[in-house]
């Protein structure tokens, strides 16, 4: 008898909440304030990726560029910054200078970490024009978080 008594108890409060719920559904607002902007006027986002392997620098500066461009499905950054302590993937005439050169006239800004150029003797006349130079990768992606860049590293 006490199961019973347990499972209609159970079965009112459903009933309760299910009659309950749409009101609660009704009571929201349809628009949002005006201190409140909805998430499609909602500026884009700025990015900062941190690339340690050039292995994955052409994929980021794809996914980089077509942020800016507006040929991402569905995503669009307002400001796109990858950073690489991945110097060696940097320079010119390396095999990601096309890619580079393509990133950097779409607006990628593109940034080598000082400590890992020192670490494997690239230096600043090895880099593609146009690449600019941090003195230390991690911190320039902290500074970056610090002024609101949402960062991925990969």
């Amino acid at each position: 008898m006490n199961a019973l008594v347990c499972r209609r108890a159970q079965s009112l409060l459903l009933l309760a909440a299910a009659l309950l719920l749409p009101l609660g559904a009704q009571a929201q607002p349809t628009t949002s304030s005006p201190d409140v902007p909805s998430r499609a006027a909602a500026e884009a986002p700025r990015t900062a990726y941190l690339v340690r392997s050039a292995d994955m620098l052409p994929v980021v500066l794809m996914s980089a560029r077509t942020s800016l461009t507006g040929e991402a499905d569905g995503f669009a950054a307002a400001d796109v910054v990858v950073v690489g302590p991945a110097v060696k993937g940097l320079v010119t005439g390396g095999p990601h200078a096309a890619a580079l050169t393509k990133s950097l006239d779409a607006g990628v800004r593109v940034v080598a970490c000082g400590l890992a150029m020192k670490k494997t003797g690239v230096t600043e006349g090895d880099l593609l024009d146009g690449i600019d130079t941090a003195p230390n990768g991690f911190h320039e992606l902290f500074r970056l978080e610090a002024e609101g860049y949402v960062t991925l590293q990969l």
